[in-house]
């Protein structure tokens, strides 16, 4: 296939969690419009791959599980938790997956969300308490419980703040639900540093065009 032909880009995702909210994001019109860059080609058929090993097997698995799409695709984005038993931590394991993926690959970008997935959807957001169907005040609430501090925009350990309202308030929090809200989410609202790469990644591959 000649470099013309290729599409524009393929991600590799750890989980079904990350697929959905990827597939929530830029599957919305005209969404490269949010990230404030340009246009690209995006199907989720053709340009989404999960892992079959998850996290753990992303430092020695990547390139081998994008190896055929080295021909179809021009770049690849790898989507990572950093927390996870036995992870060598977000550094070490960013190193080793561009290091995988450096040998197969000129155009790449190695996304590690710090702690996981969870830091991208808990947020100020106004439509996670009616997607996760918890009360409208869950900040205070997971203030209230030591989960969520009044001076941090993130909880410090967003998967156990998301599994108290979980527990204590019967909130729903499947993946249909990550789905739901990284489709209403407001690229500003979600400072998240790992999300904030992936958008800086695609604004530099896709400039916007005047």
């Amino acid at each position: 296939m000649t470099e013309t032909a290729k599409r524009d880009i393929v991600f590799l995702l750890a989980d079904k969690g990350m697929e959905l909210v990827i597939t929530s994001f830029l599957g919305r019109p005209r969404f490269h419009r949010s990230l404030g860059c340009g246009e690209f080609a995006f199907n989720p058929r053709l340009d989404i791959i999960v892992s079959p090993t998850k996290d753990s097997g992303m430092t020695k698995f990547a390139r081998g599980l994008l190896k055929s799409y080295e021909r179809t695709h021009r770049r690849a984005v790898v989507i990572v938790d950093a927390d996870w038993v036995g992870s060598p931590g977000a550094a070490t394991l960013r190193e080793r997956v561009e290091r995988t993926m450096s040998e197969g690959w000129k155009e790449f970008a190695v996304i590690v969300i710090e702690p996981e997935l969870e830091a991208w959807i808990m947020s100020d957001n106004p439509h996670l308490a009616t997607i996760f169907g918890c009360p409208g005040n869950y900040r205070e609430l997971l203030a209230e419980a030591g989960w969520w501090p009044a001076d941090r925009a993130k909880p410090p350990r967003p998967k156990e703040a998301l599994g108290h309202l979980k527990q204590r308030y019967r909130a729903r929090a499947s993946n249909a639900e990550f789905g739901k809200l990284a489709a209403a989410m407001s690229v500003r609202q979600c400072q998240d540093p790992a999300f904030i790469q992936l958008r800086d990644q695609l604004c530099t591959w896709f400039p916007e065009q005047p």
